[in-house]
């Protein structure tokens, strides 16, 4: 509103003031009624911005406080039994080979998934086997191996000579097809019932004896059949998987050198029938993985369901080289350390103490080479890294990969406070901390945080060489729950250590666990950064 004022004296008159007041009480005069519209206005438009901030907020109150009766919040997955019922164009080529569809919470897929184990004995197919289960079990599929030496050895054919397992002894050959054959319908029923991916392990190297397991397979529909072979002609693996085997039943309490010459002629019976897996099988569209001494190569085919697929990324990074993967929370924020959900906040006094613990933890290594340190962007991390020396660095890291579990529209909430609030959602979280995800924008579930972890297990996989991942609390859960081999529901309630690092060192038989407590020294440093 533009005012008209009259000529005023200058200012460094007398009357310059009374004028100005004048002329200032004139225009509110003439001007009232649009003043006086203008004022009401606006108390209208603070009325309506009230009413509608009151209404969003009651919604979203409500929103929040009610999950449903049938539990299909957006916020929760709903775990739903495995569905029979096959897809009109689930068989389509262009589509994912395993069909995958609605989600139970995890990974879900109509069509299940064998893996049959190929290749002659002490070949590292439980290397391989072993890797491959438990990144599958992790993901959250219910997984299973059925392994036909152990049903050999349970119905008391254990100790059993090299003649046993001769092609010209047909009466050993019959029974042993039909121990196969057993163990094979057992798996079948199996995954018929629970299961999700199941694995047949045996030596399996005849083109006969896979024809017999593609023929019984085909008689369950959604049940797809992926080959997975480990050759190896690496003399010197070769040797010490031949006296690893050794230790197993069939050689208890027998000398080594004569249980060693009876292992040998037992893998000269099976080389001379051995077919290794071609493309011509199941009607020429045979998939398979083969993978070459432990991981030096690999060659697959008509791998392309979600599974197949990530099997064989898998594959392609396992090694035998000793290396080890250290795991630490970062030091506790200013929010963390009030038990506050979320926030990006800098380290508290508290935090600084315990980032200067894993630096000195980190002086006092041991390492042959350079390692890495691998962080996310998040304050309290990088502030905690920033502390580790960097005269045996090889590389620093920062992905928002490794970022702590979004909470969402309840971040900058306690848990205390939540279950005041929000008591329907707090109940939820208790009775499936797995697949419940915070509301609202950024909210995740611990199933999120498996998913975006997946290329970042792959990537430790193949690393060769140490390293330090600095983490929040459930990173280090999801983290160590594969490495531990987990399954996936039992992940959100691993414990998480404080004050300490947790040692992985990954072998061919599993991984090896160590918890190393932070070593604090009350320095006057220390004190006077507490105080």
């Amino acid at each position: 509103m533009k005012l008209n004022l009259p000529s005023l004296p200058s200012p460094g008159g007398a009357g310059w003031s009374v004028a100005l007041a004048l002329a200032l009480a004139l225009q509110v005069v003439i001007y009232r009624e649009t003043l006086q519209d203008f004022m009401h206005d606006g108390r209208k438009r603070l009325l309506v911005y009230k009413t509608m901030h009151r209404r969003f907020a009651n919604q979203r109150l409500k929103r929040l406080n009610s999950l449903g009766d049938d539990r299909k919040s957006q916020w929760m997955w709903k775990k739903s039994p495995q569905s029979d019922v096959v897809s009109v164009d689930s068989d389509s080529s262009e589509e994912s080979a395993d069909g995958t569809g609605s989600t139970d919470g995890l990974f879900s897929s109509q069509k299940k998934l064998v893996l049959v184990m190929v290749g002659l004995p002490a070949r590292g197919k439980s290397f391989v086997v072993h890797k491959t289960l438990r990144y599958i079990e992790w993901l959250g599929f219910p997984t299973r191996m059925f392994n036909v030496g152990n049903l050999r050895r349970k119905l008391g054919k254990a100790g059993e000579d090299a003649k046993f397992f001769s092609a010209d002894n047909s009466d050993a050959t019959r029974l042993r097809e039909e121990m196969a054959m057993d163990a094979l319908d057992d798996l079948l029923e199996w995954l018929e019932t629970q299961g999700h991916v199941a694995v047949f392990d045996a030596t399996n190297t005849t083109k006969l004896r896979r024809q017999h397991i593609l023929e019984k397979v085909s008689s369950h529909r959604n049940v797809r059949v992926m080959f997975v072979e480990s050759i190896c002609d690496n003399e010197e693996l070769l040797e010490a998987n031949y006296r690893r085997k050794l230790s197993n039943a069939d050689y208890k309490d027998k000398d080594p050198e004569v249980a060693l010459a009876d292992f040998r002629q037992r893998v000269h019976e099976y080389q001379k029938v051995y077919e290794t897996v071609e493309d011509t099988e199941d009607g020429g569209k045979s998939c398979y993985v083969k993978v070459y001494n432990a991981g030096e190569k690999i060659q697959a085919r008509y791998c392309q369901g979600f599974l197949q697929s990530h099997i064989v990324s898998l594959l392609q990074n396992i090694h035998l080289c000793p290396h080890r993967i250290w795991l630490v929370r970062a030091g506790p924020s200013i929010t963390s350390s009030k038990g506050i959900l979320g926030l990006d906040t800098e380290l508290a006094p508290e935090g600084h103490r315990v980032a200067r613990a894993i630096a000195r933890f980190v002086e006092n290594l041991q390492l042959e080479r350079p390692m890495e340190v691998w962080t996310s962007p998040m304050k309290r991390a990088r502030e905690t890294a920033n502390y580790v020396p960097t005269c045996d660095l090889k590389r620093y890291v920062t992905t928002t990969l490794l970022n702590e579990l979004g909470g969402g529209d309840f971040e900058g909430l306690t848990y205390d406070e939540i279950e005041r609030f929000y008591p329907k959602h707090y109940a939820a979280r208790l009775q499936d901390k797995l697949r419940y995800r915070y509301p609202g924008v950024g909210g995740e579930s611990y199933v999120d945080v498996i998913s975006r972890l997946r290329s970042l297990i792959v990537e430790f996989e193949r690393k060769k060489r140490d390293v330090l991942v600095i983490c929040s609390e459930s990173i280090l859960r999801c983290l160590m729950g594969y490495f531990a081999g987990c399954e996936a529901a039992k992940v959100p309630h691993l414990q998480s250590y404080e004050d300490t690092v947790i040692e992985l060192s990954p072998h061919r038989d599993g991984c090896d666990i160590k918890l190393i407590p932070l070593e604090f020294e009350d320095s006057v440093e220390d004190v006077a950064s507490v105080q």
